[in-house]
């Protein structure tokens, strides 16, 4: 066992070379509220659920807000983790079932 130095500087080299998801089509700090509702999602409006630490990729922030919504309704969702990415293509928008089909694909897998 090395020291705690030792320990510091291996555990920043793991850290280097894990990229975090980023959330896009925003602001990153908004004080307003009006540029915050200014956001699109563009065309990455399709969504890729997943549970564990697998997808890699960004997520819009519009489609993680209707995200959350949608598993607040959605019973089997409840004390669950998710990860989400956003790619081109056509969401599920505010469909109820569409969002119940990628929650239950997510805990398929």
């Amino acid at each position: 066992m090395g020291s705690f130095m030792d320990m510091f500087f291996f555990s920043d080299m793991i850290l280097a070379g894990c990229r975090p998801g980023r959330l896009t089509d925003g602001p990153y700090t908004s004080y307003d509220l009006n540029t915050l509702v200014k956001a699109t999602a563009g065309e990455r409006r399709a969504v890729e659920i997943g549970q564990g630490d697998k997808l890699v990729g960004e997520a819009s922030r519009l489609v993680v807000a209707e995200a959350c919504i949608q598993a607040l309704d959605i019973e089997s969702t409840q004390g669950k983790i998710y990860e989400i990415s956003s790619v081109k293509g056509e969401g599920p928008g505010s469909d109820q079932e569409k969002w119940k089909q990628l929650f239950a694909a997510a805990e398929s897998n």
